[in-house]
């Protein structure tokens, strides 16, 4: 019986520095039937010469060059490649552990048709932080490198592009598509927030309201689906406007006209898809800290950000400041 063969996908745009370790980690993998499809995004550093060194001693590892055009594009081209059985996504500047492919395969072969797993965090300080997920659209995270999908879920899929986000639109759609999902409670990936440069680490308004074209792409594709999942969108809404833009990202928004202003556009949407937003139950959360969320993000619709930082930043400093004692 032939060994089920990965699909390995890195889209790559000038991050020489991370190049190596990734693919090194990818070739260290304990179950070896891969191909790996480096999307070269037109990078302008030396990405594309150490992508070449490694496709010239490694059959597996394939070199697709392209003009820039994002993340998004380039996975979408490596997808349109693809020729595994299974599919796993990682980011350039990310790397994986020796166990991921065996582990996953082993589960893959049994019947889901996605794993998801735990991963590993490294922040500013090369500090390890363990990061566990659930397995559900909205807790296993929208990110598509922690989770290995059969091949056969991306038929007709691919990411929207030009828009930040992009994995918002297509990820938790597959997880809704997947008849079976497994959850692996192991940490396999490290995703390294490092980079000054990183998307998770730039500050953008523009790019911020990219969220509000991608969640209608999510849910456009949710719509073709045979059963109705009008849950699980009001619940995607109330994650990614009130919890991710309005208690995270708003905080990066320095002028008070345009916090106010990009509050108010997550306010407005956020009523008009999930109405009953400040009561529903959307994820497992403790009952205590859902109410103090809720509070906060009204508190920060209502323009009273010093108690929605009481609220909500403030316990967290202090939770950190405890660990650190």
């Amino acid at each position: 019986m032939t060994a089920a063969k990965v699909s390995i996908i890195i889209p790559i745009y000038n991050i020489e520095k991370y190049v190596e370790r990734c693919l090194d980690s990818i070739l260290a993998q304990s179950y070896q039937n891969f191909e790996v499809l480096a999307v070269d995004d037109g990078s302008t550093d030396q990405s594309g010469a150490l992508l070449k060194r490694y496709a010239d001693q490694d059959t597996r590892v394939s070199i697709i060059k392209k003009p820039n055009g994002g993340q998004a594009s380039a996975r979408n081209l490596a997808l349109s490649q693809a020729k595994g059985d299974y599919i796993l996504m990682i980011d350039g500047d990310d790397y994986i552990l020796p166990n991921l492919l065996e582990k996953c395969i082993s589960e893959l072969t049994k019947g889901p048709d996605i794993v998801v797993f735990d991963y590993l965090s490294l922040d500013k300080k090369q500090q390890q932080h363990y990061v566990s997920v659930g397995s559900s659209p909205i807790t296993a995270g929208t990110a598509p490198w922690n989770k290995m999908y059969a091949a056969h879920l991306w038929q007709n899929i691919v990411f929207p592009e030009g828009y930040w986000y992009e994995d918002l639109g297509v990820v938790p759609f597959l997880l809704l598509k997947s008849k079976q999902t497994c959850k692996i409670n192991e940490a396999f990936y490290v995703y390294d927030q490092s980079r000054e440069d990183s998307q998770t680490n730039t500050i953008n308004l523009t790019r911020y309201l990219d969220i509000l074209v991608v969640l209608n792409y999510l849910k456009q594709q949710v719509e073709t689906l045979p059963e109705a999942h009008k849950d699980t969108i009001s619940s995607m809404y109330l994650e990614q406007l009130g919890y991710v833009m309005t208690l995270n990202k708003s905080q990066n928004i320095q002028n008070k006209k345009d916090r106010h202003a990009f509050l108010g556009k997550m306010q407005q949407e956020l009523e008009i898809a999930c109405p009953n937003w400040y009561s529903i139950t959307h994820k497992p959360e403790n009952t205590k800290l859902k109410m103090m969320r809720r509070m906060a993000i009204k508190a920060y619709f209502n323009g009273h950000f010093l108690l929605g930082d009481i609220l909500y930043i403030w316990p967290k400093k202090l939770k950190e400041i405890g660990a650190r004692e």
